[in-house]
């Protein structure tokens, strides 16, 4: 089974990109599970800042989201085993000191309640933000097409030279987009 960007035609990636799966040889879940892997490296390779960017956002996610579990659980600990000692014991082993040293029960089960509609109101922005990506995947096949056909029309006037789609990698390709997109930056910051 191919499942490096190197093994597939930029013909193939833009079928695959645009969900048609047959050129991978595999079955349906596992074709589905390698096509987004390519479409990942193909990201990493041709736009590696946005890819950090976008790791940095998911990690940022991630940590907002396990808060807030953390204050939903604490909080299903005050409310339905009235476990106080436990939940500061929780709190300073997650080094938030300045809730567990808070002496009366009730101030600090409302500091906590104030920190979950926080990061509640932290998450929920971040997703209206974010809604902008979550509708690329709405984009049609044609879409996609176009936008990589412009992409190429872009690279072939900057590097002035014909490509074809059916016989340049994957691969090669998003390592020619990367180079121009970097050759590009480096002329604006001169």
């Amino acid at each position: 089974m191919k499942d490096r960007l190197d093994q597939y035609t930029m013909a193939q990636f833009i079928d695959i990109a645009c969900g048609d799966y047959s050129n991978i040889d595999a079955d349906a879940d596992t074709a589905r599970r390698v096509a987004e892997s390519l479409i990942a490296r193909y990201n990493e390779v041709s736009d590696p800042v946005a890819t950090r960017t976008r790791v940095v956002e998911k990690e940022k996610e991630s940590k907002i989201l396990a808060k807030m579990k953390l204050y939903r659980i604490i909080l299903n600990l005050i409310n339905v085993f009235d476990a106080y000692d436990d939940v500061r014991a929780i709190l300073s082993e997650a080094k938030l000191t300045n809730i567990s040293s808070v002496a009366d029960n009730e101030r600090m089960k409302a500091k906590i309640e104030q920190l979950l509609r926080s990061e509640t109101s932290k998450y929920e922005r971040m997703l209206k933000e974010n809604h902008g990506d979550a509708g690329q995947e709405n984009v049609s096949a044609s879409e996609i097409r176009d936008s990589f056909d412009k992409q190429t029309a872009r690279l072939m006037s900057h590097y002035k030279f014909a490509i074809s789609h059916e016989t340049i990698s994957a691969s090669i390709y998003a390592s020619l987009v990367e180079m121009a997109c970097r050759q590009q930056r480096q002329q604006v910051s001169k």
